[in-house]
């Protein structure tokens, strides 16, 4: 997923987040709830600390060796 991928899926959730605040949490919790939660989503889609990283195996290219008798 590209920068501008997770730029859409953020304002999108922050989008979606208000109307369900609107609709169902208004009167319980106020509008910074909505910024935190919205900020830790944002989060988690910009740099996937739950993601598996990919061991790095590399070896370093050695020089080949002429074994000389």
């Amino acid at each position: 997923m590209n920068i501008g991928d997770k730029i859409t899926w953020s304002y999108r959730i922050l989008f979606i987040l208000m109307l369900v605040w609107l609709r169902f949490i208004e009167q319980y919790i106020t509008i910074w709830g909505v910024w935190v939660v919205w900020a830790i989503i944002a989060f988690i889609i910009f740099f996937q600390p739950f993601k598996r990283r990919k061991k790095n195996n590399h070896k370093p290219d050695m020089p080949n060796t002429i074994d000389v008798k």
